[in-house]
């Protein structure tokens, strides 16, 4: 092995341990974003959980409201909230929904 060859497999080993070193870092990297995007996908699920316990809840409340003659500050603070609401078999809409 003459001297040429020596300098270009060392520098050829160079590089093989440099794409090696950002192989390493690249996986390492690729898990840190994938259990980011898991959490992020698990609070996805529970905002939609949570949102279809308030829409029952809400459907809920507004059924007792009605079934008591209509509670007039029952109906101010679900209008604060931003609360619609329909009484039920009024033209197949829901009984209650949220903006």
């Amino acid at each position: 092995m003459n001297r040429n060859q020596f300098w270009i497999l060392n520098a050829l080993s160079g590089v093989v341990v440099l794409l090696f070193a950002t192989q390493i870092f690249l996986v390492h990297q690729a898990i840190y974003e994938q259990g980011q995007m898991a959490m992020a996908q698990q609070a996805l699920q529970q905002g939609q959980a949570f949102q279809n316990n308030l829409k029952s809840l809400a459907t809920r409340i507004v059924q007792v409201s009605q079934a008591n003659g209509g509670d007039q500050q029952l109906k101010d603070l679900l209008t604060r909230q931003q609360i619609q609401f329909t009484p039920q078999g009024q033209e197949g809409t829901t009984p209650a929904s949220t903006r």
